[in-house]
C-alpha cells in the first residue's frame, strides 16, 4: 500500500508518543488545497510525523493525510483519484485533525462556538465551512460545545475571581459572539443564585450582591480620590465603576455611601449642594 518492500506498512517502533499533528514544512509549502485528479504514484510516510503519509499524484506531491485514513481508503500506487474523490479524502482528513485539535483546545477551558470556529479557521485555513460545521456539530452532539455552558462558566469565574457588573459581563460575552438571549438569561440566573446564597447565609444584610461587589471595589479605589471634593470624587469613582460594568443606579448609590464612610458626611454637605458632573467613561 505505502512504499515498502512488502507493499504494507513499514514496521515502526515508537519509543514515545507520536508528536502532535502540526503542519510539516512540505504541507505549509503546499497549503493550497489539491483540486486536481490523476493516478497515485507514491504514498510514503512522513519523516517527522510517521503517523501521516504524503500522497503523490502523477509524480507530484498532492496532499498529506493520516496513515489510518490512507489505510481505510486503501490508497496505493496505481490507483486513480477523481477530483471529487481527492477533495473528499482531504475533507475527511481535515475533519479528523480538526476534531482532535478542537478537543485539545476545549480541554484547556470551555469555549464559545464562535471562538472555537475562529481557532480552527486560523489553524486549518484550507478547511471548508462545511467541514468546520461538521466538527462543531459533532462536538455539540458529544456535549463538549455548548454556548450556555460556556456562558455559565465565564460568568461564574468572573464573579468569583474578578467581580464586575452585568454590563461588562454582557460586553465580554458579546465579544465571544454568544447570543443575547443566552447572555441575559445566564447573567440573571447567576446573580440570582449568588443572591440566594448570600441571603441564606445572612450576608450583605439584604443588599443586592452586585451592589455589594461594587461597594467592595469602590472602597479600595476611593483611597486614591480621598482628597478630592465631591464632584471630582464622584466623577472619578463613578467612572471607575462604570468601566467595571456597573449601571448608573449602582454607581450613584455606591459613590455616595463610600463618600459618607470616608468623610463622615453626606455627598454635597461640604458646600451645601449635591451638584456633580457625569462620571468619567
Amino acid at each position: 500500500m505505502f512504499r515498502s518492500n512488502n507493499n504494507s506498512f513499514k514496521n515502526k517502533k515508537y519509543t514515545k508518543k507520536p508528536p502532535e499533528q502540526k503542519e510539516t514544512a512540505a504541507e505549509k509549502r503546499m497549503r493550497k488545497r489539491f483540486t486536481g485528479e490523476g493516478k497515485i504514484t507514491l504514498v510514503e510516510y512522513q519523516k517527522t510525523h510517521p503517523d501521516r503519509v504524503n500522497v503523490h499524484i502523477d509524480d507530484e506531491f498532492a496532499f498529506a493525510i493520516t496513515a489510518v485514513l490512507a489505510a481505510e481508503r486503501k490508497l496505493k500506487a496505481g490507483m486513480y483519484l477523481s477530483a471529487a474523490q481527492a477533495d473528499e479524502i482531504q475533507s475527511a482528513d481535515l475533519y479528523n485533525r480538526g476534531l482532535a485539535a478542537a478537543l485539545q483546545y476545549l480541554a484547556l477551558r470551555p469555549r464559545s462556538a464562535a471562538e472555537l470556529r475562529d481557532n480552527l479557521r486560523r489553524r486549518y485555513p484550507d478547511a471548508t465551512p462545511e467541514t468546520l460545521d461538521r466538527i462543531l456539530d459533532r462536538l455539540k452532539e458529544l456535549n463538549y460545545l455548548n454556548d450556555t455552558t460556556f456562558a455559565k462558566f465565564w460568568v461564574e469565574n468572573r464573579l468569583a475571581f474578578s467581580p464586575r457588573g452585568r454590563n461588562l459581563l454582557k460586553q465580554e460575552l458579546l465579544q465571544k459572539r454568544v447570543s443575547r438571549d443566552i447572555i441575559d438569561t445566564v447573567i440573571t440566573e447567576q446573580l440570582e443564585a449568588l443572591q440566594e446564597e448570600a441571603d441564606r447565609n445572612g450576608e450583605n444584610e439584604g443588599q443586592p450582591v452586585e451592589e455589594t461587589q461594587a461597594l467592595e471595589q469602590a472602597r479600595k479605589k476611593a483611597r486614591s480620590y480621598a482628597a478630592d471634593a465631591w464632584p471630582d470624587f464622584y466623577r472619578k469613582l463613578g467612572g471607575f465603576l462604570q468601566r467595571r460594568g456597573y449601571g448608573f443606579d449602582i454607581t450613584g448609590k455606591v459613590a455616595r455611601q463610600v463618600w459618607a464612610e470616608l468623610k463622615g458626611q453626606h455627598a454635597g454637605d461640604e458646600d451645601g449642594s449635591e451638584e456633580f458632573s457625569e462620571p468619567e467613561s
